[in-house]
């Protein structure tokens, strides 16, 4: 069993004129574990918590990437030199159980302007590009796969479940530059699995991922992203695992 792990970084409102959201890019993206590593990875998240927040210095209710480099409370306790060191023992962490990766990076405003008022939310459309990716992987690995995401909420949820069950009876079909995928993800174990981030350490190192994507494509910034580009699923040179939209 492949467990694929979501969160997701910036917002999925629409930009002006449209919108207010003042972010151009959503992202959506994971982290792939079998079920071996599963625990192990969960124990070594939960250590470097223990290494870098020990008494009187409070543990964060959850690692978050955008609250440690911005210096949020509590990681306002850490001096500069222990942020830097932490986010770097994030992403080794990361590294070093040798996920495979799936993002999408849907330019919201671009999305929008494509379809009009057909477009799907920015975070539905973000998986139904992401699922049939995470379903090839499965068939080359002839495995099965469930998938826990960060909640949204239960409006955004529900969403996000329906579209899925209308996959599961008519197929979901992506786009991409290789030939279209229309599959009933017959390999995907049950609908998604909705989990507060704080609850689940492994959606906690997938924002550390998303979060990167995100810098990338919204700021440039893009030192963390070229850290984990080569985990992306892919094959003979081929990237399955990374979707930029439209």
């Amino acid at each position: 069993m492949y467990l694929l792990y979501l969160d997701a970084s910036g917002d999925p409102g629409w930009p002006p004129p449209e919108g207010t959201s003042r972010r151009k890019w959503y992202v959506l993206s994971g982290i792939c574990l079998g079920e071996e590593k599963w625990g192990a990875a969960r124990e070594a998240a939960q250590q470097l918590v223990r290494k870098y927040f020990f008494d009187p210095t409070p543990p964060p209710r959850e690692l978050r990437y955008s609250s440690l480099i911005g210096a949020y409370p509590p990681y306002n306790k850490l001096a500069s030199e222990a942020r830097k060191a932490l986010a770097d023992s994030v992403f080794g962490l990361v590294k070093e159980f040798d996920p495979v990766l799936f993002g999408v990076a849907i330019n919201k405003g671009a999305h929008r302007a494509k379809y009009g008022e057909k477009a799907f939310p920015p975070h539905v459309w973000a998986l139904q590009l992401l699922l049939p990716r995470f379903h090839k992987f499965l068939d080359r690995v002839q495995g099965y796969g469930a998938i826990m995401l960060d909640t949204e909420g239960p409006q955004k949820d529900n969403l996000l479940k329906e579209m899925v069950e209308r996959g599961r009876r008519n197929g979901v079909v992506a786009p991409s530059r290789l030939p279209l995928t229309n599959t009933t993800l017959p390999r995907l174990v049950e609908n998604p699995l909705f989990l507060k981030s704080h609850e689940s350490y492994l959606i906690q190192l997938a924002d550390f991922c998303s979060h990167a994507i995100w810098t990338h494509v919204e700021y440039g910034r893009s030192n963390r992203f070229h850290e984990i580009e080569p985990l992306f699923d892919h094959v003979g040179g081929v990237v399955y695992g990374f979707k930029i939209w439209p």
